[in-house]
């Protein structure tokens, strides 16, 4: 069954089993984000204010919110499951009803079969999570305000660990050209993650390319010189000279 309400992409409703749909405005997206990021709890008037509005909110906020959660209550499956109150609305759903939670509930897994060394099912598990993201963000569009910042960048962390975890697996099965398969990307959207650089060197170490461990070290030092001002930590930097037989803190010869 899939997901009647999606986040790991655009913000999408399936209303009557026909594939989702998008939620149309701002507002009523953001609304809907928010109580997916908490459901099945009930979300205060006071912390969706802060979420639906920058600053200041106006002096009819709560009369807004009504009514944007009326227009949203249409769209849902099951209008009932939009439950509100003087204290704030919840949205009382079932955890395989939304891909975030889907998507967690299947890292969670996957991760657990890669420390139990079972890499068959955690490349299962883990690859059915990735599948799940229509993009690389959570919510696209959505203004990122309130509580609901913290918790949408939290599911951007998720899907970039198990982007990690699912190199390092394939890893564990012998086949390092699928683990470059989603670093490459990772490391060019997100480029200072010293767990991807390090997964990237082994790879090319797998496939007996030295040469491309050495740039893609130069690529992950040239990243933290222009990101932070630093070099790569020290791990990256022993890991790169145990793979390549260099001395750790030699200095790369310049191409």
């Amino acid at each position: 069954m899939q997901p009647a309400f999606r986040m790991l992409g655009r913000i999408r409703v399936d209303t009557d089993g026909a594939g989702p749909s998008e939620v149309s405005g701002i507002k009523a997206r953001s609304l809907l984000a928010a109580l997916l990021v908490q459901a099945n709890r009930v979300v205060g008037i006071d912390s969706l204010m802060a979420t639906l509005w920058e600053g200041e909110p106006p002096r009819s906020a709560v009369a807004n919110i009504r009514t944007h959660a009326s227009a949203l209550r249409s769209r849902l499956p099951d209008p009932g499951a939009l439950v509100g109150g003087s204290g704030g609305y919840e949205l009382r759903v079932r955890p395989e009803q939304c891909d975030h939670l889907v998507f967690l509930g299947d890292a969670t897994e996957g991760r657990a079969a890669l420390d139990a060394r079972d890499p068959a099912r955690a490349a299962q598990r883990l690859s059915a999570a990735l599948a799940l993201w229509g993009g690389d963000f959570a919510a696209p569009g959505v203004p990122r305000l309130g509580t609901l910042a913290g918790r949408l960048a939290h599911l951007d962390e998720e899907r970039m660990r198990v982007v990690e975890d699912l190199a390092e697996t394939y890893l564990a099965l012998g086949e390092p050209r699928a683990a470059l398969r989603d670093l490459t990307a990772l490391l060019a959207s997100a480029p200072l993650r010293g767990r991807g650089w390090a997964l990237r060197m082994r790879a090319h170490h797998r496939l007996g390319e030295l040469g491309t461990v050495t740039d893609t070290f130069r690529a992950a030092t040239a990243a933290y010189r222009s990101e932070l001002g630093i070099a790569p930590d020290r791990e990256l930097r022993i890991l790169h000279a145990s793979l390549t037989g260099q001395a750790a803190g030699q200095p790369l010869v310049s191409h």
